[in-house]
């Protein structure tokens, strides 16, 4: 008898700590469904597209599609614009809009880890304005101060920026890796790239 009493204090703590992790476990939600979760614990993934840095904190502004959102972490990421994240903490009110206040924040997918063609980012921009991106294309005309960038069927064309410091050592028709930030000119509607920081560039394609 006393064995199945034991028994079944061991079945009923197996079920108790399985409920445990279950209610303690963090939501995964998109970032449109913040609002809902006001108070709880949460995971997001979402795109950087901002980032300010205090003196022992940063908020990061993230987005995923057409959502955006703000997350509050103590310490620093090591994130930069246009790399894909994923945090957890507890989503609060602040100023009027819901916010994370971030218990870990990690780096799914660097900007640069991967590249994708010219067609991609035009027909998905929406998801890339203000970040870093790595494009693959041709080039496609060469002038002082800029170049374009297009596909192997010329049906995407970019306005490619750079400062006077970067030295651009491409020819006609090359297939590259350009890698910069992402920016929509809203009065002009058009797009184009700007490579003004030390890790943006341009590779030739071998």
């Amino acid at each position: 008898m006393r064995r199945y009493i034991y028994l079944a204090g061991a079945v009923s703590c197996i079920l108790f700590l399985y409920l445990l992790s279950v209610i303690s476990h963090p939501y995964e939600i998109d970032i449109s469904e913040l609002d809902e979760y006001e108070g709880e614990e949460v995971t997001v993934e979402g795109i950087v597209t901002d980032k300010e840095c205090g003196d022992n904190h940063e908020i990061l502004t993230i987005r995923n599609g057409n959502h955006s959102a703000n997350i509050f972490l103590y310490g620093s990421s090591s994130t930069d614009y246009g790399d894909r994240i994923r945090a957890t903490g507890i989503v609060e009110r602040y100023e009027g809009r819901m916010e994370i206040r971030a218990k870990s924040v990690s780096i799914v997918e660097k900007w640069n880890g991967g590249s994708m063609p010219l067609w991609e980012l035009s027909e998905n921009f929406m998801d890339y304005i203000g970040t870093n991106v790595n494009v693959t294309g041709y080039i496609d005309g060469i002038h002082k101060r800029y170049f374009y960038l297009t596909n192997s069927e010329r049906q995407y064309r970019i306005r490619v920026f750079y400062d006077e410091n970067f030295t651009i050592q491409v020819e006609d028709h090359q297939h590259v890796y350009v890698r910069g930030m992402f920016r929509y000119d809203g009065e002009k509607m058009c797009m184009y790239m700007e490579m003004s920081e030390k890790y943006h560039g341009v590779e030739v394609i071998d």
